[in-house]
């Protein structure tokens, strides 16, 4: 019955695509011969030829087409400026014609497919439900092949891939997670291990070492070792007795204090290994001088992990100064002194979840049922969590049944089930979200509610509204979404949705220049991402205005990134929030260091670069791509021309000057920000001397006009320019989080819609809890 329904649906929706096709040609056809043929006809070069484009709109390609059409001749840019105006009574009726076509084409797709293409967990969602399901801290992200960088959010299912590898992977971090959830049982008790510095062999040998083999970096006290710089490999705690044997958390307990510090200094840990690349920073700790410190953190280890603690260096005549007086012995300059570093582990799990439970509670002694039926039946009490619905007939049999051999060849329960789990844990149930037709049932909507918000499987009282049918309750539904962000957990989604939203997970794929600028450390680049996703998620807290992403009197740093941004003073290594003085050039997303690092090179800006991020990710107009064989284009990092006369001549290019007359404005408006995020108001230019390797260059000019003709003279004109666009910014922010929370691109027949939730928080400036809340209640995220 199902099959017939889909067939008819389908055949009805052809007619109607045909039925379209001759009533928006025939509306369509005078302002095609008024207006549009003589440039884009067979004879042209433009990548729009009517004369090939066909009127089937149930042919995705040519549906497209039509789109673009539509939306450039409703924006007025099409046809050019140059060009005589189009009658407007011609006009209304191809536009009006075209649209209802548009829309009728794309609601019977919609009907006959489903709004959501077919979409697996993507890498973080398989890892981070692997973690909640059976309750391990083991990321197995890393087993996982990278999500395909299609552009936009990897949530989409049109953009996915699922290949050969991805089963292999799946299978592989499986096995990994199911490893690390047995160990649960089997962990050794926690112990401590002093990590003695001061009497370490390893310590004794740097000390009798050169300066540049890390040596006069150190010095002994009675009951301390100081260290004066930051060198990775001095302190590291596997050099001098501290070797895990047993994954698991760990207490790293420090006792420091500064040493020949008249301000307060920042003591960094670091956790490294050596099968892996890089090394993270897990702690920053504020010592106040005269002030003996203890600190403590709490990590995950793995076996051949190790941790260093280093001294985060703001006096970069620090180096100079310890090799004129010979080395640490005679410096006198600021330093850390570690007295001790205790690290106790691995410690003890909480109670395990229900499936762990079962996994490890499966042997009961004296259990008289046949091993099959115990696997059945353990496979049963969990299969509903691990298909985040309820089993169907037949379901559990079928993993059961691949048990068999196991139990045939004696081996224990344990080794059976883990058989059946892996398959499980890389089947299609578990793999793939519902995409059927119609309204989403409780089970489904729980599942897109927890992985929007908290990008891992429902819990349990999500699970339980869901089996009890109250989920789809508009206020039951309210309630919930309230809470979930509320949770600890909705971290997760502000770190992702930022990660992709605003590229943010690119924030390290340049390293800036250490001699252009040698201020930049890991301290600052922890910093700068922990101020955006601060607040963000500050703007979701206390439902603020999305207007805060253009401009806003408030931001969170802490001491280091105080400093960086030439703020009053800050105390401690913790970010908070402060208010900005009122010529602060650091309001909104556009003056945080993060998105300003990640739209540069590490070397120099580029406007177009920046430019085209605040096009597409804050205003939603992504230009188009630039034409084949235009060059790209290098700053002079000598300092003997500036990027503005390099530009210049790039944008007489006619080719070029259309789209850059929008993508140039931004850009030379947040020219006044370096690579680093840092302000300015002169370039740093290349000396080539080794004892000084750059020198002030040129002034940088921060000026220009708006695509709309307004001039604006420096950042801060510009902001005001960009908050007239306010709900623009909006309106692309709540697309967005659309095709974020369903895997769906914003279609023709969803714009209502989006504007319908813009509507309707436009007099409250489209706080940002409030659009949250506004999505989940709509047609868009409750149907797939």
């Amino acid at each position: 019955m199902k099959t017939v329904r889909l067939l008819l649906l389908t055949l009805f929706a052809l007619s109607r695509a045909s039925a379209a096709a001759q009533t928006f040609e025939a509306e369509f056809a005078p302002l095609l011969e008024a207006s549009c043929i003589e440039c884009h006809d067979a004879d042209t070069k433009s990548r729009l030829n009517f004369d090939a484009l066909g009127h089937d709109l149930s042919d995705p390609a040519t549906f497209r087409q039509w789109v673009k059409v539509f939306d450039r001749v409703h924006k007025g840019d099409m046809p050019p400026a140059k060009k005589p105006r189009p009658d407007p009574a011609v006009l209304a009726a191809a536009m009006d014609g075209l649209e209802s076509d548009l829309l009728q084409a794309n609601h019977a797709m919609q009907q006959s497919q489903g709004r959501v293409p077919f979409r697996r967990l993507t890498r973080l969602e398989y890892a981070q439900t692997l973690r909640d399901l059976l309750g391990i801290e083991e990321d197995v992200a890393g087993s996982l092949p990278a999500e395909s960088d299609s552009g936009g959010f990897d949530t989409v299912g049109a953009a996915q891939r699922t290949s050969a590898l991805h089963i292999q992977s799946y299978l592989q971090a499986a096995d990994q997670a199911l490893d690390a959830a047995i160990r649960l049982r089997q962990r050794p008790p926690a112990s401590r291990t002093v990590v003695d510095y001061l009497h370490s062999p390893s310590i004794d040998g740097l000390i009798q070492k050169t300066l540049v083999q890390g040596g006069s970096n150190l010095k002994k006290l009675p009951d301390a070792v100081v260290m004066f710089l930051d060198l990775d490999y001095v302190m590291r705690s596997d050099h001098s007795g501290l070797k895990i044997q047993s994954p698991g958390r760990y207490r790293v307990t420090i006792e420091a204090r500064t040493h020949q510090a008249d301000r307060p200094m920042t003591l960094k840990l670091i956790q490294g290994n050596p099968l892996r690349d890089g090394a993270e920073l897990i702690g920053a700790f504020e010592l106040t001088p005269g002030t003996p410190t203890t600190v403590e953190v709490t990590t995950f280890m793995r076996p051949r992990d190790y941790l260093y603690p280093t001294v985060h260096l703001t006096n970069l005549n620090t180096w100079n100064g310890l090799t004129a007086v010979g080395g640490a012995k005679n410096y006198l300059g600021e330093g850390i002194a570690i007295q001790s570093m205790q690290v106790e582990g691995p410690l003890a799990e909480t109670q395990p979840p229900p499936l762990v439970r079962a996994l490890l509670n499966a042997l009961p002694a004296a259990d008289s049922r046949e091993p099959m039926q115990q696997v059945t039946d353990v496979l049963g009490k969990i299969a509903p969590r691990v298909f985040r619905r309820p089993v169907r007939d037949g379901e559990v049999e079928s993993f059961a049944s691949l048990a068999r051999p196991a139990i045939e060849e004696g081996r224990g329960l344990t080794d059976a089930l883990r058989i059946s789990l892996r398959s499980m844990l890389s089947s299609p149930q578990f793999l793939f979200f519902d995409a059927s037709p119609g309204r989403l049932d409780d089970f489904a909507l729980a599942s897109r509610l927890s992985y929007f918000l908290w990008k891992s499987m429902p819990d349990e009282t999500l699970f339980q509204l869901a089996r009890e049918g109250r989920l789809s309750d508009p206020a039951i539904l309210r309630q919930q979404v309230e809470r979930m962000l509320d949770d600890e957990k909705s971290g997760r989604f502000v770190r992702d949705f930022l990660g992709q939203w605003l590229r943010l997970y690119d924030l390290n794929a340049t390293t800036p220049d250490r001699k252009l600028y040698p201020e930049f450390d890991g301290l600052l680049g922890q910093s700068i991402q922990q101020e955006t996703e601060r607040f963000f998620a500050h703007l979701i807290k206390d439902n603020l205005s999305t207007t805060n992403f253009i401009d806003s009197d408030f931001t969170f740093v802490n001491r280091r990134l105080a400093e960086h941004y030439q703020l009053p003073p800050v105390e401690g290594a913790d970010l908070r929030k402060v208010s900005l003085p009122p010529e602060s050039p650091r309001g909104g997303i556009l003056g945080q260091a993060s998105v300003l690092k990640l739209t540069a090179n590490g070397t120099f800006t580029s406007p177009v670069k920046r430019g085209v991020f605040v096009l597409t990710h804050l205003l939603g107009e992504a230009p188009e791509p630039p034409p084949p064989n235009v060059g790209s284009i290098e700053p002079d990092t000598r300092g003997t021309t500036t990027i503005r006369q390099t530009l210049d001549q790039h944008r007489h290019l006619e080719s070029c000057a259309q789209c850059h007359r929008s993508i140039d404005p931004p850009g030379f408006a947040l020219e006044c920000f370096d690579p680093i995020g840092g302000f300015r108001t002169n370039y740093r230019a290349a000396t080539g001397q080794p004892g000084r390797p750059y020198k002030q260059g040129p002034l940088v000019d921060a000026s220009g006009v708006t695509a709309q003709g307004e001039t604006f003279a420096h950042v801060w004109d510009y902001k005001q320019r960009l908050l007239t666009r306010k709900d623009q910014v909006a309106h692309h922010f709540i697309s967005q989080l659309i095709v974020y929370a369903t895997g769906a691109e914003i279609q023709f027949a969803d714009r209502a819609e989006v504007e319908r939730i813009a509507d309707q928080l436009r007099a409250a400036e489209f706080p940002v809890r409030s659009i949250i809340h506004a999505i989940v209640q709509s047609p868009l995220f409750t149907q797939p």
